[in-house]
């Protein structure tokens, strides 16, 4: 049994806020201004003083084997301010890693180096001629490669929409088959070892529980089958939730696994990206009057795939950034409902950067949810000069969180790490500061709730986690000051002291071995 004493932000419906918690055996036993004479005089009291006690935190859309291989195994180039400097790195983890089979690295954005474009195959080439050597952009959606990886690709990448060996560029059609290709190069092993490491990491940042999307090429979705294991382990070991949906439209294979979600991007993705000026627009971007971006599946695709993982019961998940692609993913879950109606299905649209308002006005009736990530609208590798360039006035109604939550709408927090770091915080901040139209802003208890009760609304996590309720399992988190408090332009200033998790403290360093261990004990549950 434990007692917190100070300030306890509960999250809840009614947004309480209360000056005691007792966690008993792992669940919330009591809260309230007072203690009740049976916890009086019990055991040490734990005195917050000037910190506070919340929920713990979660993200709700990550590609966590993706971002765990490149953060522990690989490297990340997006602070690199020259191409030369985007070199040296490389040449640095070369030099450290001569054996390795290929190299998968993130982070290059024209936007964020002196010469304002992607480096090119040759200059890659210069610093890493012997290692296949592919980094993703900062969108997630494109991708850079040099010479010894292009002789590597097989020929059914090479001639996909958007693959330009000249450059060594991968766009489109094209990116999502060369990375996919990369992915399959990546020994299991490796693999293993960078999930169950990147626990710890999340755990640093008060995350709790994380919505994970998998299947971006391993062999025989060899990700998909380790992250579930060691998920499961994961949560024997220290209570770290983890929720799976498998990116794939092949609705058999999710059934066959007894897996009760689907969806996400890469195979599930209905569009781009505004990084890459492929997100699906109703009108064409503002510097260029022949595009409107691209939908990568036939409309009569989205449906009847909609049609089949909700009449199987699944939870669906789709990746959305432009308004058209919005529309896409609104009329295909609409016409599987109709198809098959379903109560309390939660589907959930991914990104959803530009919505329609008629859209905005089905999703709250259909009860769709939405997964956004406010990092993106802080992130300098993608600045306002240059959404301002490619989508002139509508930059103003991008990532509409006020009027998400007006319409009624469950609105999610989630990193889409690697393409921003997994810190809520981080999202917190950005919700609470729109830099395109302030009026977007949300209030911090808003924010405080998109990556805490959201994120386990989204996955049907409610009853038991998500806020500090009596009963509920006691997730917590510990902040070095109150939250509630803070001016939202100094949101940064919060830092998690302590994660809890089914009331014990995290310890970070499970090794490897326990992992596995438990995996081989462990029981067939779903995540």
């Amino acid at each position: 049994m434990q007692i917190y004493h100070g300030k306890i932000i509960a999250l809840d419906k009614n947004n309480n806020i209360y000056k005691y918690l007792v966690e008993d055996q792992g669940r919330i036993a009591h809260l309230g201004n007072t203690l009740t004479p049976e916890y009086s005089g019990l055991g040490p009291i734990v005195e917050l003083g000037n910190k506070a006690l919340l929920p713990s935190f979660g993200d709700g859309h990550l590609h966590f084997s993706n971002w765990a291989l490149i953060t522990d195994s690989y490297f990340d180039v997006r602070d690199a301010k020259t191409t030369v400097e985007i070199q040296e790195t490389i040449q640095q983890f070369v030099t450290q890693n001569k054996n390795l089979k290929a190299i998968i690295a993130f982070g290059v954005s024209k936007h964020s180096v002196k010469e304002k474009r992607l480096i090119i195959r040759q200059e890659l080439d210069e610093a890493c001629p012997k290692i296949p050597l592919i980094i993703v952009c900062y969108d997630g959606h494109s991708a850079v490669f040099n010479s010894k990886m292009m002789r590597k690709f097989p020929a059914k990448v090479k001639k996909l929409n958007g693959y330009l060996s000249n450059k060594g560029h991968l766009f489109n059609e094209a990116y999502f088959a060369g990375t996919d290709y990369a992915s399959s190069l990546v020994p299991p092993l490796k693999l293993v070892k960078s999930i169950i490491n990147s626990y710890d990491r999340l755990a640093k940042k008060g995350i709790g529980m994380i919505h994970t999307t998998e299947g971006i090429g391993f062999p025989k979705d060899l990700d998909v089958t380790l992250v579930s294991m060691l998920a499961k382990a994961r949560s024997r070991i220290s209570q770290f939730q983890t929720r799976l949906f498998f990116q794939t439209m092949a609705v058999e294979k999710v059934m066959k696994r007894k897996l009760p979600r689907i969806g996400g991007c890469f195979a599930t993705a209905l569009d781009g990206c505004l990084g890459a000026c492929d997100a699906a627009l109703h009108e064409p971007y503002h510097n260029d009057p022949d595009n409107k971006g691209i939908l990568f599946q036939e409309e009569e695709t989205v449906i009847d795939f909609a049609k089949k993982a909700n009449r199987g019961g699944l939870q669906i998940e789709m990746h959305a950034i432009g308004d058209a692609a919005v529309s896409r993913a609104v009329k295909a879950i609409e016409i599987a409902l109709q198809d098959f109606p379903r109560r309390d299905h939660r589907h959930t649209i991914i990104h959803a950067c530009l919505i329609p308002p008629s859209d905005l006005k089905k999703i709250a009736n259909l009860e769709i949810g939405i997964t956004l990530q406010p990092g993106f609208l802080i992130s300098p590798l993608e600045p306002m000069e240059y959404l301002n360039e490619i989508l002139g006035s509508r930059v103003k109604k991008s990532s509409p969180l006020q009027s998400i939550l007006d319409a009624g709408i469950h609105l999610s927090g989630g990193s889409d790490a690697p393409v921003t770091h997994p810190d809520p915080i981080e999202g917190i901040f950005g919700a609470c500061n729109h830099p395109y139209d302030p009026e977007q802003s949300i209030s911090i208890v808003d924010a405080l709730k998109m990556y805490t009760y959201e994120v386990a609304w989204t996955s049907f996590d409610e009853n038991e986690r998500g806020s500090l309720e009596q009963g509920k399992i006691a997730d917590m988190v510990i902040l070095n000051q109150d939250p509630l408090t803070l001016d939202p332009k100094n949101l940064r200033s919060l830092k998690v002291e302590k994660l809890y998790l089914k009331g014990k403290e995290y310890k970070p360093g499970m090794g490897v071995w326990e992992t596995i261990w438990n995996v081989l004990i462990g029981k067939n549950e779903k995540i």
